[in-house]
């Protein structure tokens, strides 16, 4: 009965399957963003997108989530289709950060 206690609390810490963490922000970004945004979001995306260093946390909340809900077709989609909200705001809150 203790284990299953134990394994609730754990669960609703958010220790079991957590979104994206402070942690794993800039791991997540480099393995999934930045061979096409650049290790700092300076890059021009297949020289279409603009920077994501340029774009506001709404902006960038905005068109994840349109490319995630299938809006706004592109190369990056697949990768944004496994996208939670909360990973959405996560990103929104780190990139600015990488100037």
């Amino acid at each position: 009965m203790k284990t299953g206690y134990l394994g609730l609390m754990l669960l609703l810490s958010g220790w079991i399957c957590p979104a994206i963490t402070a942690q794993s922000e800039q791991k997540f970004y480099n393995m999934n963003c930045a061979s096409c945004h650049g290790k700092k979001g300076e890059k021009t995306a297949l020289n279409k997108a603009r920077p994501l260093i340029s774009l506001t946390e709404q902006q960038i909340i905005e068109a994840l989530t349109e490319r995630r809900n299938g809006d706004v077709k592109g190369a990056g989609n697949q990768v944004k289709k496994r996208l939670t909200d909360e990973d959405i705001k996560n990103l929104a809150k780190f990139i600015p950060t990488m100037k």
